[in-house]
């Protein structure tokens, strides 16, 4: 028999959440754990209140500075690193 893992409590809840904020702003989560995350949002209003100032700073940032990408050099480094480690 497969043991279901203990649901968390809410201080649990809210370390995940806001551990993770970043990674939910920027769509860097599996289905999965972004659902967790958006379902304890919608449920505790001080993690909706961090996440909202986490999503303004981001939104100001980007309109500061606008979209970026990594210099060409890297992106090779990086692409041959992953077909090295595909390799494998």
């Amino acid at each position: 028999m497969i043991e279901q893992p203990e649901p968390l409590d809410i201080e649990d809840q809210c370390h995940l959440a806001l551990r993770s904020v970043h990674a939910f702003l920027h769509g860097e989560l599996g289905e999965s754990e972004a659902d967790q995350i958006r379902h304890h949002l919608l449920a505790c209003e001080k993690c909706m209140d961090s996440f909202d100032a986490e999503e303004f700073i981001s939104g100001l940032l980007r309109r500061c500075y606008g979209p970026t990408t990594a210099p060409a050099t890297l992106r090779v480094r990086v692409s041959q690193l992953t077909i090295r480690w595909q390799a494998h």
